[in-house]
């Protein structure tokens, strides 16, 4: 069955006011079969690349004609829409594209991420070296972006924490310090954009959008492949959380920070096929992996700001009383964080039974 995975048509037209077109199915109609473990990821997969697509390029995404083999879009405009059709976390058309440059990059690094873990939790149903070899390029130009975010970042703890403990000329003089930063960094990023490197990552991401090719081993029903799949990615989350019990620092927590993204993203795309318990899963992953994110927003601002008093003498003391700031944010977003954990690990064994 070959659609569009956003399923805004149906493919041969007719009078959608049909009755089988408003969810009164006629007698003896095939229900649609339970999904393969391929449609499931390649649904997550085209969401992503899609927004993906719509944030990152300079003009508007022109999608008319992808087709794909996800969902069929005729069951589709039916009331009773089968779980794994629905998207398991953003609307069915994707993230659309952001007003602001910073949020736009935002969306992009979010959607790489989530293509980058479900690439690594569920590797078994694609071509090993085509999967590892886009996750490369996925993690060299998220790399790039966070160059621009961690400017972002630092250009927001000036702003909204700078006037707490500088006078005016010392905030206006860090200011212009780290916009000075991010201008450079726009110029590198725009040569980036506009590189071969970069546009074969546009192509990759219609792969994503049109269909990879799966190994036959996607053809299986998801209900029995992916669940089997994410524990591998569970086992590398205990791996990280007992290193951060035995020994919590900064590197450690940053380490289990990267296992329950690849968690969170992993049971999001199960919720598909298993509903609220995967759901409460990667929602538990995620609000630990948020305040985790923010205890590495403030470790990287300490370690900017004492470079920065090492390069400019002369802002050492502002910096020192920015880095005070910083390391009281850093030492309260360190609290609760085992509370949390031992919630994930609820949530895990409940779904898991």
């Amino acid at each position: 069955m070959t659609i569009d995975p956003l399923g805004h048509h149906v493919e041969g037209g007719g009078d959608s006011s049909a009755p089988e077109l408003r969810g009164h199915r006629p007698s003896g109609e095939a229900v649609l079969p339970d999904p393969t473990a391929g449609m499931v990821l390649h649904r997550v997969l085209a969401m992503a690349a899609r927004t993906f697509l719509l944030n990152d390029l300079d003009g508007d995404l022109d999608d008319e004609g992808m087709a794909t083999d996800t969902v069929d879009a005729r069951q589709l405009s039916l009331d009773a829409h089968p779980l794994w059709a629905q998207s398991a976390v953003e609307s069915p058309k994707g993230t659309p594209r952001q007003d602001e440059e910073t949020e736009r990059v935002h969306q992009t690094r979010v959607s790489m991420r989530r293509i980058r873990s479900n690439l690594r939790s569920f590797r078994l149903l694609l071509d090993p070296g085509w999967g590892t070899a886009l996750r490369g390029e996925l993690a060299w130009y998220g790399s790039e972006l966070g160059k621009l975010r961690d400017l972002d970042l630092l250009g927001s703890v000036v702003a909204q924490r700078g006037p707490e403990v500088l006078d005016a000329s010392e905030l206006a003089r860090m200011s212009a310090v780290v916009d000075w930063q991010r201008d450079q960094v726009i110029g590198e990023l725009t040569a980036v954009r506009s590189s071969p490197r970069r546009f074969d990552l546009t192509e990759q991401m219609t792969v994503l959008w049109e269909g990879p090719h799966f190994r036959e081993h996607a053809a299986k029903p998801a209900a029995e492949v992916l669940p089997a799949m994410l524990h591998r990615t569970w086992r590398d989350l205990r791996g990280a959380a007992r290193k951060a019990r035995k020994d919590p620092s900064d590197i450690h927590l940053h380490r289990l920070r990267i296992r329950l993204k690849d968690l969170r993203y992993g049971a999001e795309t199960l919720a598909l096929v298993e509903g609220a318990p995967a759901r409460k899963t990667a929602k538990a992953a995620e609000r630990l992996q948020s305040k985790l994110g923010e205890l590495h927003d403030a470790v990287f601002a300490i370690a900017w700001l004492e470079a920065l008093a090492v390069e400019q003498p002369d802002l050492a003391d502002s910096a020192e009383r920015l880095v005070a700031v910083q390391r009281d944010q850093a030492k309260s977003t360190r609290k609760g964080w085992k509370r949390d954990l031992k919630e994930v690990e609820r949530r895990w064994r409940r779904w898991q039974g």
